[in-house]
């Protein structure tokens, strides 16, 4: 029988329980059975009144203990507000006689984050998540289970709507509330993030406004007051509840509007919970300011990657070759600093490699920031007359490919930016965007370009040619996905190094001339030709109105899948519910800014792998946002703080004596989720765990 309990602060459980009992080993017999009192026990029997030993394993002549149960055997706790009252579990054992009896159990329960047990049997939630657990009764080396589901209920009401307005919501007209405008239905969030804010449109001034966000685990209810533009942001205390709770199952949103004492139809959507933190930071631009900054998910605020220095003078290292002209020597974002434009990172993050744009052109420079060091430093510059405009990055930054202005690409050792010969240096036709995969056995670029500038062409190719460090070679060009008569553009691995997602369209570049747009979408493609290439139509925004459809670009991936799914980060100058709401043209009217879309890590051939995307939380709306690199951070040695492995240098992340996460030597046994691997086999709970790009994740989303 599954029992509920309600927990509230005024509440009290009165439960009968049988009392225990003690005794030294006398028996009587009662034809319809008896109690006893003993040291442990209390015994109902059907033809015994017994005494409990106090060995724990024999009930005086009763035998031997054949079977443990738990009562009860099922529970529900609902958390209300977050009070929590202690729920009280028994054991009960039956004897080999047939004699039954409340024991003394050892007790455990196995989610210690959602409620503790103590030792009489009493559960009581933290009252902190909700979510699924067992309960353990061991007793004369026998167990029994118990299933808990504890079930958070949060209402606030910060308009302080009446009991009577609350009961209108029950019966609402046909009327529709008005229209959701961000997030969107069937998104996928991951944990770890900020709240989403909800944005919608339809009221009116005075309008009050019931939010109900449910799932299994959790049930939270709002009453608030949202005049146009209408806008509510949970708490992020409740928004990590709810993340943290979730089990897979869908997260359901219903905004409904009371106006004029008459309520009305539910705006509905539905959202995914990925079970899992998103890792790493994102690296970008800030174009009105001409600066690089990073953002880790889950950040409230971006911070300044490097100082990039003064635009008037030369800088350590210098870029040697420098004549005195122009003057000063550098552009700047009208900030003073010299401005750093377009860059890439490597997947280990402990390297930037970006463009020092000189003034009066975007042909420039290129140096290499040391991640490593606190805080970051410039480790190397070309000379000033150097012309690039787009670098890639092998995974551990020891080397870059330079994309000129000649749409040209040329291996360079980028500690030193020292040139290096190589099978690049032969190609005759254009070729543009180089980025190598997170094995760095391959380098994808775009090749048989139609174009004057390596950011702005249209028509490409998406090309690879397999790369092997070791001996400094490139070998085996071939074209993976035909351009047509589009041009395929800036080209990201995924992390198992099987996959490239890229931008296709019209034309490579969101924004040129005076009033001329690039169409373009995300694309993704095998590199073994057998399932690809596959439409992201949902995280490029066929969802959205026609306006904001086809304006996404520039695609790099999260070098770590998390929760069954691959993340990436991409460039979209669309609508922003009502925070960034354009008349007729989003390209020309709106900021860039950053977006992320989950994409299942198995693609079944056909079918578009990709969710609606969310906008990153923590953007600064007031600059313009693009080219967001995602990496790692720089690893951790041995003994330093984590999460999880990949973000130590040995690759494993766990439990010290202190019961604090750090990273540790490699330990024996499978590997944990985020932890080093070289096969599935390698990871605990395979095969719905398997290693993906060298670290054990989940192996596909529910």
């Amino acid at each position: 029988m599954r029992h509920r309990f309600v927990l509230l602060g005024s509440l009290s459980l009165v439960l009968a329980v049988a009392g225990y009992a003690c005794g030294g080993g006398n028996h009587s017999v009662a034809g319809s059975g008896g109690t006893g009192t003993g040291g442990v026990a209390t015994a109902t029997g059907g033809s015994n009144t017994g005494t409990a030993g106090g060995d724990g394993g024999l009930f005086e002549n009763h035998g031997m203990v054949v079977s443990l149960a738990v009562t009860p055997a099922t529970a529900t706790v609902d958390v209300v507000n977050g009070v929590a009252t202690p729920v009280p579990f028994t054991a009960t054992a039956t004897y080999a006689d047939k004699f039954t009896g409340v024991v003394a159990a050892v007790w455990s329960f196995d989610q210690l984050p959602i409620a503790l047990i103590d030792a009489t049997g009493n559960l009581t939630p933290s009252g902190t998540l909700g979510g699924h657990g067992t309960v353990t009764a061991t007793f004369s080396g026998l167990t029994a289970t118990a299933g808990v589901d504890v079930i958070l209920k949060i209402t606030q009401n910060p308009a302080m709507v009446s009991t009577a307005n609350q009961g209108l919501f029950g019966t609402p007209d046909t009327n529709p509330s008005g229209t959701l405008l961000y997030p969107y239905d069937q998104t996928v969030f991951a944990r770890g993030l900020l709240p989403p804010e909800l944005q919608w449109s339809g009221g009116a001034a005075g309008d009050v406004y019931f939010v109900h966000v449910a799932e299994k685990y959790l049930d939270a209810q709002f009453y608030l007051s949202a005049d146009p533009p209408s806008r509510f942001t949970m708490p992020a205390a409740v928004w990590t509840q709810l993340t943290q709770s979730n089990a897979g199952e869908p997260v359901t949103l219903d905004i409904q509007r009371l106006s004029a004492g008459v309520a009305h139809q539910s705006m509905h959507e539905a959202w995914t919970i990925a079970q899992g933190n998103l890792r790493g930071s994102i690296y970008y631009w800030t174009v009105n300011t001409g600066q690089l900054m990073k953002i880790a998910p889950g950040a409230a605020t971006p911070t300044l990657l490097f100082d990039s220095g003064s635009n008037t003078a030369i800088g350590t290292p210098a870029a040697s070759g420098y004549t005195g002209t122009p003057s000063p020597p550098w552009a700047t974002g009208g900030n003073g600093k010299r401005c750093v434009a377009c860059h890439t990172v490597s997947k280990d993050g402990s390297t930037v490699a970006a463009i020092f744009e000189k003034t009066g052109s975007t042909a420039s420079p290129w140096g290499s920031v040391d991640l490593t060091q606190s805080p970051p430093a410039v480790e190397q510059m070309t000379p000033y007359a150097s012309t690039t405009i787009f670098l890639g990055l092998t995974p551990d930054g020891s080397y870059a490919v330079a994309n000129d202005t000649t749409m040209t690409l040329a291996l360079a050792n980028a500690k030193t930016g020292a040139p290096i010969a190589s099978a690049l240096d032969a190609f005759t036709d254009s070729t543009c965007d180089p980025a190598f995969s997170p094995d760095g056995t391959h380098l994808a670029f775009s090749g048989n370009v139609t174009g004057a500038y390596p950011v702005e062409f249209t028509r490409a190719d998406l090309d690879v040619i397999d790369f092997d460090q070791a001996t400094m070679t490139f070998t085996n060009r071939r074209m993976i996905a035909p351009g047509g008569t589009q041009a395929i553009a800036f080209p990201s691995f995924t992390p198992d190094s099987a996959w490239i997602i890229y931008q296709q369209g019209d034309y490579s570049r969101a924004k040129y001339g005076t009033s001329s747009v690039g169409h373009d979408d995300l694309y993704m493609t095998d590199l073994a030709m057998a399932a690809g290439p596959l439409s992201l139509a949902m995280a490029s925004g066929a969802n959205l109105s026609t306006t904001n459809q086809h304006l996404a670009y520039q695609p790099t991936v999260n070098p770590i899948a998390v929760g069954g799914y691959v993340w990436v980060v991409f460039v979209s100058p669309r609508d922003y519910g009502n925070e960034m709401l354009s008349v007729s043209n989003p390209t020309y009217e709106n900021r860039k800014q950053l977006w992320v879309a989950a994409v299942d890590v198995n693609p079944t051939p056909g079918k578009d792998p990709s969710h609606p995307a969310f906008w990153l939380p923590g953007q600064d709306l007031t600059t313009i946002n693009m080219s967001g690199y995602w990496a790692l951070e720089a690893c951790l040695p041995t003994g330093g703080t984590c999460d999880q492995g990949y973000e130590c240098c040995s690759g494993f992340c766990q439990s010290n004596s202190m019961g604090v996460l750090s990273c540790v030597p490699a330990p024996t046994g499978c590997a944990q989720i985020g932890d080093k691997c070289a096969t599935g086999t390698d990871c605990c709970n395979s095969p719905s765990v398997t290693c993906i790009g060298g670290f054990c994740s989940q192996a596909q989303a529910n």
